[in-house]
């Protein structure tokens, strides 16, 4: 038993001492934004998506899915993903239209649903970032954000 033990200790050492070799993803740069930040954002529904809406009121997003390989050439494949909204995901992916603003659809949000607004604005920011990291939606920045951003991220101006 204390053979094992040494070995495996042995083995554990090693890895620490050559784990400053082994390269590590690096976590992408994140701003972190304010409340007051968050609110001033407008979303917007990525366009080449497709979505249609039921009777129930229900969104449904259609996501096109690009066929790889060899494989993809003999078997069928599917041409798409379909993501069911519920009621409520519904209502607010209807409102992304990037002409309101997150303040907007919290304000919305209260009204129809009777939520309290820090309720709406939480659920939102999680909502959201579900949405974005499948990239089903983006935001459009207040012009003192996009300045700041551009900056961080090294994204130069383009001039008109």
């Amino acid at each position: 038993m204390e053979e094992i033990f040494n070995v495996e200790s042995s083995v554990v050492t090693m890895l620490k001492k050559f784990s400053r070799f082994i390269k590590r993803k690096k976590k992408p740069k994140e701003t972190p934004i304010s409340r007051d930040e968050f609110l001033k954002l407008k979303p917007v529904r990525n366009p080449a998506l497709k979505w249609e809406k039921n009777e129930k009121g229900e969104v449904t997003i259609r996501i096109p899915i690009k066929s790889k390989g060899f494989a993809a050439k003999i078997l069928p494949t599917v041409k798409e993903r379909r993501i069911r909204l519920d009621q409520v995901g519904s209502f607010v992916w209807e409102l992304c239209d990037g002409k309101r603003t997150v303040k907007d659809i919290v304000d919305l949000l209260n009204k129809r649903y009777k939520l309290l607004p820090y309720e709406a604005e939480l659920s939102l920011n999680t909502y959201f970032n579900q949405l974005s990291k499948r990239r089903l939606l983006g935001f459009i920045l207040p012009d003192e954000m996009a300045v700041r951003f551009a900056k961080t991220f090294g994204v130069k101006e383009e001039k008109d």
